[in-house]
């Protein structure tokens, strides 16, 4: 049983055995929940616009399908492992190998192998394709049904912000943002017209964002002949609300594991709150550690504790199990965005927890 060693003959029949369930498991659960919300969205067509020859429906389900697969892949892994340890159960492979003398850690290394490469090419290659993908869906979701597009920005030099007004726009960039107080801090504020022409400009000490449109503290204006004048407190009108540049920017998913540090380090420095992207950024991180986690509870529930010729038996473990770790995982989510917890174990503690229960279980199945 030499040939069971790391990629060894054994080993890589195992592995591609177990890749192959997971990846029918994945192609299965993403067509089906891709399908769903493509019926979804023809019907909100539907009742919009009576008529669905504005989108191309295919192209919207390929344009979300990433996200989608992020979503479904610690179920579709779960599943396909138990399907795959069903398989093994049936044929007794399992059971010859169990027999030479492997440990169960032996027998099951590929398995955890697997799982774990499967979670780290998702995040190095799957996560940013999405990325991508999931700025163009989210746009065109936004043009279709008239919902405002993504009008806010962070680079290294502060914030960006547009505000479109009835008679033309503002371009406004300020050093911080403070969502809370809805300011801006030293903006410079450019003013256009419809024909995407410079009016005036702009620069004050703070401008804050109320009902009756920006308060802008200290203001200068200069024209466009270069003249300049101090205005002190003034009031310029705005197509937002409050809560528009409360929850301006890019959603988290749609920004690459690649740059999300750098895009975080930004944020903090312009003052805005980082919270949801820190726990994207380590729940990502922390995938494959999950996945192998999942592998090891579903070896664990499938490969000794099912009789054969009970498989709904092995369907409402599986259930059970998914709905345990959803469950948990959206409470630590909850526990962490409100800064019950630190955000780094919030993000890490499901992926921890299944791991070590897996672990301890397949321990003492080793022991019996």
């Amino acid at each position: 049983m030499t040939h069971l060693s790391l990629f060894g003959t054994l080993f890589r029949y195992f592995a591609i055995r177990f890749v192959g369930w997971v990846a029918l498991c994945v192609f299965g659960l993403s067509m089906i929940v891709s399908l769903i919300q493509t019926v979804e969205l023809i019907r909100r067509v539907s009742v919009q616009t009576d008529s669905t020859n504005k989108i191309n429906v295919i192209n919207m389900a390929l344009l979300n399908l990433p996200s989608v697969i992020e979503t479904i892949l610690p179920f579709a892994t779960l599943a396909g492992a138990m399907m795959c340890f069903a398989a093994w159960n049936r044929s007794n492979e399992f059971v010859v190998v169990r027999g030479f003398g492997q440990s169960v850690w032996s027998a099951l290394a590929p398995s955890l192998v697997s799982a774990l490469a499967i979670g780290v090419l998702f995040i190095t290659v799957i996560n940013p394709i999405g990325a991508v993908t999931s700025k163009r869906y989210e746009s065109q979701i936004a043009a279709l049904f008239g919902e405002s597009e993504n009008n806010f920005s962070v680079s290294s030099n502060g914030v960006w912000l547009r505000d479109t007004l009835d008679h033309g726009k503002l371009i406004i960039h300020g050093e911080g943002l403070n969502p809370d107080t809805a300011s801006i801090l030293n903006p410079s504020i450019y003013l256009y017209d419809n024909n995407i022409h410079l009016k005036a400009a702009y620069h004050a000490s703070m401008m804050q964002l109320t009902d009756k449109g920006w308060l802008v503290e200290n203001a200068i204006k200069w024209q466009n002949d270069g003249q300049e004048t101090e205005l002190g407190n003034i009031m310029l009108q705005t197509g937002l609300g409050s809560l528009d540049l409360r929850q301006s920017g890019q959603p988290p998913k749609s920004i690459s594991i690649y740059q999300l540090p750098n895009f975080i380090g930004a944020l903090e420095r312009a003052g805005i709150p980082t919270t949801d992207y820190q726990f994207h950024l380590y729940k990502l991180l922390s995938l494959p550690l999950l996945l192998a986690g999942i592998a090891m509870l579903a070896a664990r529930i499938t490969l000794r504790n099912v009789s054969r010729g009970r498989p709904m038996w092995l369907f409402t473990r599986g259930a059970f199990l998914s709905v345990f770790i959803f469950i948990f995982s959206y409470f630590m989510q909850v526990m962490g965005t409100a800064l019950q917890l630190p955000i780094v174990l919030a993000a890490l503690a499901p992926a921890i927890a299944v791991v070590l229960i897996g672990a301890i279980t397949l321990a003492r199945t080793d022991e019996s």
